[in-house]
């Protein structure tokens, strides 16, 4: 039988309350696994475009400055979520992905950094955004090149 090694996780989280859940999930895996942890956010640039644009329009600002203030927003609550993982002993970096959509942002940075486990909420935001972010889920189990647990 051939052993399986996970060394590298990978937690893809937003604002939402499972951000937390996900966490303490990882945080588990990880102890027990000896792995090391990687939480991305990722900005979908279709929507992240038009919403831009949109308020850029309004407020007078460009859309590259409602790109850099969700990308600022984004690295705090990564920043948030490193510092829990440290105070745990668990080695953590954090990224903020640009891409088309959330899922295909998660697939290819878990495959191009040799990931070997994707944790993702089955539930985003809100509203539609709770919609979205299950086929999100479902899209990146669909599609991933390694194990994805997804946390309900």
């Amino acid at each position: 039988m051939t052993k399986i090694e996970v060394k590298k996780i990978l937690i893809a989280i937003d604002k939402s309350g499972y951000k937390d859940k996900i966490s303490t999930y990882a945080i588990t895996l990880a102890k027990s696994l000896g792995a090391t942890v990687t939480a991305i956010h990722v900005v979908d640039n279709a929507s992240l475009g038009a919403v831009g644009n949109m308020i850029g329009y309004y407020r007078g600002g460009s859309p590259e400055d409602y790109q850099m203030a969700v990308k600022k927003q984004a690295e705090g609550f990564l920043n948030e979520t490193k510092i829990m993982f440290e105070k745990e002993g668990i080695n953590t970096t954090t990224e903020v992905v640009i891409k088309n959509s959330a899922a295909e942002g998660i697939v290819d940075y878990a495959k191009d950094n040799g990931i070997d486990l994707i944790l993702v909420g089955t539930k985003g935001l809100s509203g539609v955004s709770k919609f979205l972010m299950g086929g999100v889920a479902n899209s990146v189990i669909a599609h991933a090149h390694c194990p994805v647990i997804a946390i309900r």
